[in-house]
């Protein structure tokens, strides 16, 4: 029973530092980078909240417009580095999300 016992509160404690980590890294500035080159059709205001997922830049290509950045995490758009008739490449950091 000891054994046991001590295994529950080992396990509580791993879980409780595991999910101090997780909430403390989503909570931190996030850099949203493209994902295609292209010419900057839309852009997503700053304050603008988003969920993961949602459109924040999107680029004029050959079959039309795509989105070529994504939110990666859930919060609040504190950045754009980009507007519309910018020229982005892939990798190119094009805005911030403050992770909530």
């Amino acid at each position: 029973m000891k054994k046991y016992m001590k295994f529950l509160v080992m396990a509580a404690i791993g879980v409780s530092v595991a999910t101090g980590f997780v909430f403390t890294a989503s909570a931190a500035n996030v850099n949203q980078e493209s994902v295609l080159t292209g010419q900057v059709v839309s852009v997503v205001p700053v304050g603008t909240v988003v969920k993961e997922g949602d459109v924040l830049v999107t680029v004029q290509s050959l079959t039309g417009p795509m989105p070529a950045a994504r939110s990666t995490v859930n919060g609040v758009v504190t950045n754009v580095s980009v507007k519309n008739g910018d020229q982005v490449t892939r990798a190119q950091v094009v805005a911030v999300v403050d992770g909530k």
